[in-house]
């Protein structure tokens, strides 16, 4: 049994890892921030927005999952706080997409997508989120090597 580096593996079902780092800088970087607004007391509609924002951001990440079940040949994704969770049969897999958002020279945002067919049409589906286009290459490694290896074993 191998290990990998963003998925655990309990039998033939791969969880992945979740990554605190973005989340957790602005869970804490919000809140002081609101302080501050709060403390100075000219807006204090934006120091609870604030608030409310941070909030938030703490139950997305803690909503957020991608399962490869291997058992029930399906990878089961949830990316946001209010959507459900998205059943995608590997029958259905078409391939994935890897998007950069860019702000001059500077990258803000990577997206990696499963592409899927769904009542004939293509649907797309949000399975991992960061800011640099090495961590949704290397997560799109050990899919791939998950995917395979079970492939080769049947």
């Amino acid at each position: 049994m191998q290990s990998f580096k963003h998925f655990t593996a309990e039998g033939n079902v791969y969880k992945m890892k979740p990554s605190y780092f973005l989340p957790i800088a602005l869970i804490i970087f919000l809140p002081l921030l609101s302080y501050l607004i709060l403390r100075e007391g000219k807006y204090p509609v934006i120091g609870w927005l604030l608030l409310a924002f941070a909030a938030l951001g703490f139950a997305g990440m803690i909503s957020r999952s991608l399962v490869i079940d291997l058992n029930n040949r399906e990878i089961r994704a949830k990316a946001a706080l209010l959507r459900p969770a998205v059943r995608i049969p590997l029958s259905d897999f078409q391939s994935f997409e890897l998007h950069q958002l860019k702000q001059g020279l500077f990258t803000t945002n990577t997206s990696l997508n499963i592409c899927y067919l769904k009542d004939g049409k293509t649907k797309r589906a949000l399975i991992a989120q960061g800011v640099t286009t090495r961590a949704m290459q290397r997560i799109l490694n050990e899919i791939d090597e998950i995917i395979s290896n079970h492939d080769r074993q049947r």
